[in-house]
């Protein structure tokens, strides 16, 4: 599925209609909502740090900041479902932040109660070919190596994947060139 321009949708796993658009100037309230429905170990797996206790003023300053970034350097897209009694309820973004000449860092985020149904996966590979479509042509991330579901999003990528363990973290660095049909390039350094 290649994103575009436009809105996209797909379903989970479980059947949810999933709506994914680009984050929006004045989207922040969605970025809280979906932090403020993630368990303490989903937050120190996306952040690498315990963030039991922000202040609500701390979660709206860094996600004001987040949907305020300059959308030729940074790009983050929002996941969206229907449930019974709340229409449009934010499930999950995924993002990238330039860091140098055709190099992004990326990371995600999804609400608990919406993960291991494939919803990453489908976000990092919307991302990953905008990112692509807009000249970069790698993407890094830094993980724990036993955050396994993270590294199951990134080898179901069709690009190669190649990680570089440094004790309890590992280095991904995505090359934004589709692998050749029957190569597995994805490899554990």
């Amino acid at each position: 599925m290649i994103y575009q321009q436009q809105d996209t949708t797909f379903h989970s796993a479980a059947g949810h209609l999933i709506h994914v658009r680009r984050l929006q100037f004045d989207d922040a309230p969605l970025l809280v909502d979906i932090f403020e429905h993630m368990t303490s170990d989903s937050r120190y797996r996306r952040f690498h740090q315990t963030l039991d206790h922000v202040s609500a003023s701390r979660m709206q300053q860094e996600a004001l900041q987040i949907a305020h970034a300059d959308p030729e350097k940074n790009r983050c897209l929002i996941a969206f479902t229907d449930l019974p009694g709340r229409s449009g309820m934010p499930i999950g973004a995924v993002r990238f932040v330039y860091t140098g000449p055709q190099e992004a860092e990326v990371a995600i985020s999804i609400r608990d109660d919406f993960q291991n149904m494939g919803i990453g996966t489908q976000l990092m590979q919307l991302l990953a070919e905008e990112a692509r479509m807009m000249g970069f042509s790698r993407l890094t991330a830094d993980i724990q190596n036993d955050n396994l579901a993270i590294w199951h999003v990134f080898k179901s990528l069709p690009y190669p994947v190649h990680r570089s363990p440094d004790g309890s973290f590992s280095t991904i660095v995505i090359t934004l060139t589709p692998q050749n049909a029957g190569s597995s390039s994805n490899s554990t350094g």
